[in-house]
């Protein structure tokens, strides 16, 4: 070897050894309802099958895309227009090591709701398969996910930008549910996986299924032995995800038809304070009245934010009925009083009554101070007696 240069001696040390693929066994894949497709990049595997059992209801869901999205949507997607999208990835890190190995989208075709499933057998598929579902995503305006903004949309993106494909865009329309479910079942659940929305909201609850950390270990089983005994329940467990997305979705947008709909009081509050965070404060002075109505209880906040939306509408009657409602069994809470104080020295000219709802939220603001350890200023309740006082001398001066 001494003749040799060092380039030719570390090549006859290290010799990699060749990489075998796993096996193909075409008749397992046929039999999972797989088929081996071909396009320029390679070939991979996918299958479709129906998501049985799910009830499409028409009208319930687009419009919401904007009522609780984080960013609204420029138009109101169809139904038939979005893909549900959930990965079964290697590890749970965006980094360059990680890919997604199956690739699950949901879908309606002719009003009824079908999964497409991309099953990598090792990462060599994967540039197949990529070019395929953006092919296939071209379709759709938007995509629907749960905790996808975060996880699963990044990775599929790097994936595509690591084998030079463009992103698809779907015209930048993408709803979490994973956002969507704090902000409407904020108070309800005490966990927001998925699993958990599943047996609280859609009274759903998995038997047999394989544990979402339990999936990364499972593909490398497979890799390691070739053994396809665990590839069922993971295209299982990815199916009932999407699945999940697509029911999910519907029962959001029941949230936002009528708080008839809701199920829960904290859903019926939590909606009418979405309502008013986009404006239309109509819309949620019904959702709490309606509820209401019905016989149902609100806090004393929730009574205080209800009249504040009757005040935002110059409805001062049921404002004022509201404010003295909560004032008698508020405890602590201040507001009632305040907003009182100011109907009465602003619009009633009753400066004595005026100055004694005043008196009594800065006895209760004081109150709380005291408790809490907290010098809490209240220049703003001073300044207004101070005002209600001077106008009361005038008011006896001419007198």
């Amino acid at each position: 070897m001494s003749g040799m240069s060092i380039y030719e001696r570390l090549n006859a040390i290290w010799k990699p050894k060749k990489q075998d693929r796993a096996p193909l066994q075409t008749g397992l894949w046929e039999e999972l309802g797989f088929a081996f497709s071909n396009n320029r990049a390679g070939t991979f595997l996918v299958r479709e099958v129906p998501a049985l059992g799910i009830r499409i209801e028409d009208g319930a869901t687009a419009y919401i895309w904007g009522v609780i999205g984080k960013n609204h949507a420029p138009r109101e997607p169809e139904l038939g227009k979005m893909c549900f999208i959930d990965l079964e990835t290697t590890g749970l890190n965006l980094g360059a090591g990680a890919f997604a190995f199956t690739i699950g989208i949901g879908y309606l075709d002719s009003g009824k709701a079908k999964v497409r499933q991309y099953f990598l057998r090792d990462h060599r598929d994967e540039p197949a398969a990529l070019h395929d579902l953006r092919e296939f995503m071209e379709q759709f305006e938007g995509i629907v996910s749960y905790n996808g903004k975060c996880f699963d949309w990044p990775l599929l993106s790097d994936r595509f930008l690591f084998h030079r494909m463009s992103v698809p865009e779907l015209e930048g329309l993408h709803l979490d549910l994973l956002h969507a479910a704090r902000r409407v079942w904020k108070g309800v659940l005490n966990s927001f996986s998925l699993r958990e929305v599943e047996r609280c909201i859609l009274g759903l609850e998995r038997i047999d299924d394989l544990p979402g950390y339990l999936v990364p270990a499972a593909y490398a089983n497979f890799l390691r032995t070739g053994s396809t005994r665990e590839i069922p329940p993971i295209l299982e467990h990815n199916y009932r995800d999407i699945a999940s997305l697509i029911e999910l979705l519907q029962r959001l947008g029941r949230v936002f038809l009528g708080a008839d709909q809701c199920c829960y009081r904290q859903e019926v509050v939590n909606a009418a304070r979405i309502w008013a965070d986009k404006g239309d404060y109509v819309r949620a002075t019904d959702y709490l009245e309606n509820y209401l109505a019905q016989g149902g209880d609100l806090t004393a906040s929730e009574l205080c934010f209800l009249a504040r939306l009757h005040k935002r509408q110059g409805d001062y009657e049921r404002a004022v009925e509201l404010w003295e409602k909560t004032a008698a069994t508020a405890g602590l809470n201040s507001e009632p009083w305040i907003e009182l104080a100011k109907y009465y020295e602003h619009r009633r000219r009753d400066y004595p009554s005026a100055r004694q709802c005043a008196l009594r939220a800065m006895e209760i603001e004081r109150q709380l101070a005291r408790l809490t350890g907290r010098d809490t200023e209240h220049s703003d309740l001073a300044k207004r007696l101070a005002r209600l006082e001077t106008k009361l001398g005038k008011k006896g001066s001419e007198n």
